[in-house]
């Protein structure tokens, strides 16, 4: 690749980092430079690292508004014959895995779990015992045995 002779301005780096999702080597692709560059320029200054960091966290954001809408649904609304708004269908509707995802994922606290109770009544307690010194012996030879 022909990389540039200087690190492009912050600016610049900031505009290629939103417009690739702060995904590093698309933004190497872009600019034209190596994989490689883009990390040493993150570990040179502070502010191309947050810029990625930054681009990373409005992809997240992109991602979480679109499954909103998938989890809402796009309705179609129309106006009656008295000016009032009514449902007319769904221009989009919404996505049950998106809904059981979001559940999984965002609603754990709520009990939106996937997970296998066990239920046992079990008496834990362990009662220790001395061996006698016959049990002892035979212990120790069956030990010396197997090892």
């Amino acid at each position: 690749m022909g990389a540039p002779t200087k690190k492009i301005s912050i600016q610049t780096f900031r505009k290629v980092a939103n417009a690739c999702g702060g995904i590093k080597s698309d933004m190497a692709a872009n600019i034209g430079v190596d994989r490689n560059t883009i990390a040493n320029w993150c570990k040179s200054d502070a502010r191309y690292a947050q810029a990625i960091e930054d681009a990373q966290e409005r992809f997240v954001d992109l991602a979480e508004s679109n499954l909103r809408k998938l989890v809402a649904g796009v309705p179609a609304i129309k106006k009656d014959e008295n000016g009032q708004s009514q449902f007319a269908g769904w221009i989009e509707r919404p996505s049950e895995t998106a809904i059981l995802f979001t559940l999984k994922t965002r609603g754990k606290n709520r009990g939106y779990v996937e997970r296998t109770e066990v239920k046992a009544d079990v008496d834990a307690t362990v009662k220790p015992r001395t061996l006698t010194p016959q049990e002892a012996k035979e212990y120790g030879i069956k030990l010396e045995d197997e090892y």
